[in-house]
């Protein structure tokens, strides 16, 4: 199947390429997807690349894409439809990922490694877009 990257991630032709009515609601939310992978990359110890190529499959691989899917709905509260078009998977995947995470919760080593991965994205600067630095004289708000 063809397929486009945007935002760094794999999208599949079989859907359109904009997925919001607002194109920089999108922009802002692959660029939340991309920073949780980013920072589930590297508390894993794995690569983005690694993280973001749909063709690489193995038990550590699948389950950093299933924390970076759960953090980025429970830190940015993206729902299951947005966040499956963003990862180019199905809602009822990301669903699973949100559940299997959940569940991994009970070990409490885990748990720490989430929360300190929750509290770094909460804390993590928002995207400039180009029509915010436009609206105010070439600076961000």
């Amino acid at each position: 199947m063809p397929s486009d990257i945007i935002g760094g991630l794999m999208m599949p032709h079989k859907q359109p390429l904009i997925y919001c009515r607002d194109t920089q609601a999108f922009a802002v939310q692959s660029h939340q997807a991309n920073l949780a992978i980013a920072a589930v990359s590297l508390e894993f110890g794995l690569t983005e690349l690694d993280m973001k190529n749909p063709e690489r499959q193995n038990r550590q691989l699948r389950f950093a894409r299933q924390v970076a899917m759960y953090l980025a709905h429970v830190v940015y509260e993206l729902n299951h439809t947005h966040l499956g078009r963003i990862f180019a998977k199905d809602r009822s995947t990301i669903s699973h990922a949100c559940k299997v995470v959940e569940e991994s919760r009970d070990d409490g080593v885990f748990d720490l490694k989430l929360i300190r991965l929750e509290n770094f994205l909460r804390q993590a600067p928002k995207p400039v877009t180009p029509a915010l630095v436009s609206l105010n004289g070439g600076m961000a708000t």
